[in-house]
């Protein structure tokens, strides 16, 4: 919703406050992909200030999901093989890995949000390799890995339980996000596009998230598309469902504008499965 912010209740828009700030490694890394003459060594020096970002990196350009012929020898090497955007979203995953937060007002447990918010990600990755050619912006696996963000604000500043949610859903006959807006006078989509300009990241992923439950996106891009995508992706195949379930409504244009059709979102769900496994792994080492 772009209108959003003046509609969002002041308890909820003080509320973001309360999430600690994203690290500076992951702006550095943000205003570097947005630059027309970003190069990968600039990433790698970023990269090279931050020991825990770097020693994931390393283990990441390993890992079975990117192992290539020859092994990784240097955080250059790490960058080459992954790319910029993956390297992003390691480091957005590390920071939603360490809030450490459940969500009862969804029924999520912390690792159910790390789960779906890293399955969104990889969705966005399965789909660029099913769709080669589609012109998906550097930051969509970045906007869809926080496109929930807007959850953990609302859990700490309203007061409501999730059979409060679900009456509302079956009085009104409407979706949780909904339901939302009637209980709450906003949705968590809008409070993390409003959290993402908080934190300055760029407009376009802002809006993104904002609109990523709007039935009839107003203002369709690249980016948002993606996200929407992605968010379904990621719960078609179980992640992030919680009491919420899979009660969403998703723009029916979206699979259009990106020109997927039912084979390719069912072999996006595959592997998005296969990923997630490799990454739990992964993060588990």
């Amino acid at each position: 919703m772009l209108e959003a912010p003046l509609a969002i209740p002041l308890k909820v828009r003080n509320g973001l406050e309360t999430l600690a700030p994203l690290p500076i490694t992951a702006n550095r890394l943000i205003a570097e992909l947005r630059r027309e003459d970003a190069s990968l060594s600039a990433v790698a020096e970023v990269i090279e200030y931050d020991e825990v970002i770097a020693a994931r990196v390393l283990r990441l350009a390993g890992s079975a999901a990117y192992a290539g012929r020859m092994p990784v020898g240097s955080i250059r090497d790490a960058v080459m093989r992954l790319g910029a955007a993956t390297i992003l979203e390691l480091t957005l995953g590390a920071y939603m890995k360490a809030l450490k937060v459940s969500a009862p007002l969804y029924d999520l447990d912390e690792d159910d949000l790390w789960a779906h918010a890293a399955a969104s990600g990889l969705a966005v990755r399965a789909l660029h390799q099913e769709c080669p050619r589609l012109p998906l912006p550097a930051l969509s696996q970045s906007a869809a890995l926080i496109h929930d963000i807007g959850k953990l604000v609302l859990v700490r500043t309203v007061q409501l339980r999730p059979k409060d949610v679900l009456a509302e859903c079956e009085r009104g006959g409407v979706t949780w996000v909904e339901a939302e807006r009637r209980l709450i006078g906003c949705d968590h989509a809008e409070v993390g596009g409003l959290l993402a300009r908080h934190w300055k990241l760029p407009e376009d992923l802002a809006v993104a998230i904002a609109s990523h439950h709007d039935a009839a996106i107003q203002a369709p891009s690249p980016l948002t598309d993606a996200v929407v995508f992605a968010n379904y992706v990621a719960k078609s195949i179980g992640t992030g469902l919680g009491a919420e379930g899979l009660n969403i409504a998703m723009d029916p244009a979206v699979s259009a504008r990106l020109g997927v059709n039912h084979q390719q979102f069912d072999r996006v769900c595959l592997q998005t499965w296969e990923w997630l496994k490799d990454l739990r792994k992964t993060v588990a080492a």
